[in-house]
């Protein structure tokens, strides 16, 4: 059976804290469950945005944005990032940060050697 997106989120963050100079959180873009209503309730601010990434941090000095999807083997719409999710990627890069999308720990590892060849 194939992991879950969550599954795949703490294989990366539990290997992210073992990266030496490394600060990377899992960003909660949800919104805050009303227990009255039995609903989460969406931040309306001017300042909150679309497609955020599941995973940011910063490693060796650099901004970095995760975003994690299943395995493109398996046939769904979650295998792929949204236009929101891209977009925010685009910025990160154009920004001067790296960003991703990350279907394994494997596709971070790689990512992170490619990330400290640009810095040498």
């Amino acid at each position: 059976m194939a992991q879950t997106e969550k599954q795949i989120e703490n294989d990366i963050l539990d290997y992210l804290s073992t990266v030496p100079n490394c600060f990377c959180w899992k960003n909660q873009n949800i919104g805050v469950f009303d227990p009255k209503a039995k609903v989460f309730r969406k931040n309306h601010s001017k300042h909150q945005m679309k497609g955020i990434s599941d995973i940011l941090g910063v490693i060796n000095g650099m901004m970095v944005a995760i975003e994690i999807k299943k395995p493109k083997t398996e046939v769904a719409a979650k295998t792929y990032p949204t236009r929101a999710q891209k977009d925010f990627l685009a910025k990160v890069r154009d920004n001067g940060g790296h960003g991703l999308v990350a279907r394994s720990v494997a596709d971070v590892e790689e990512f992170l050697l490619l990330m400290g060849s640009q810095n040498d």
